[in-house]
């Protein structure tokens, strides 16, 4: 899915591109002006006139095509910001109400708790610290913790690691069962 910038930046690309090849419709206007002039003063050309006549015809309903294309594209701007500004602010009320209470077993609260003593731990360390026999587990509890928003993730050369910040977890109560 694209993100909002992405929409953005295309609906603008898209824009331009109209209005280049609209064009301006003075030179349009001029154009037929000089054309009609000539029509009235020589007969010989009319055919070659009346094809002239017939392009900027037909370039004058490109044009009002190009400009409904245009206005669409402003509507879907406008109701793209309306949209965004709603959602965000759904988004904030759904992670309000989800974010004050995340429960977690007792062995996340444990992992997170070694995490917190030594400031960032890899699924090696946690592998050594629970007595794991695979890195598999290890990385599948740090990884839904990760996903739950209680752990910050880096990746650094090979390993991933994973870093407790308690400001970013500051509205979240973490409730886990007595150990």
């Amino acid at each position: 899915m694209r993100s909002k910038k992405q929409m953005e930046t295309e609906i603008q690309g898209m824009k331009a591109q109209i209005a280049r090849l609209a064009g301006p419709a003075s030179k349009n206007e001029s154009m037929e002006a000089l054309l009609s002039e000539k029509a009235k003063s020589d007969e010989i050309g009319s055919n070659l006139l009346s094809l002239f006549k017939y392009m900027m015809d037909e370039n004058r309903k490109t044009n009002m095509v190009l400009k409904g294309m245009h206005d669409k594209l402003d509507r879907m701007e406008s109701e793209l910001h309306a949209d965004s500004g709603q959602e965000d602010q759904r988004d904030l009320k759904e992670n309000k109400r989800f974010a004050k209470e995340q429960p977690v077993s007792g062995l996340d609260a444990k992992i997170m708790q070694i995490i917190q003593i030594s400031g960032m731990s890899c699924a090696d360390d946690i592998k050594k610290q629970m007595s794991y026999r695979g890195r598999n587990a290890a990385s599948a509890r740090l990884n839904r913790l990760y996903k739950l928003g209680l752990l910050e993730r880096y990746q650094l050369g090979h390993k991933v690691y994973y870093k407790y910040d308690a400001g970013k977890t500051a509205d979240t109560l973490i409730v886990s069962p007595p150990q």
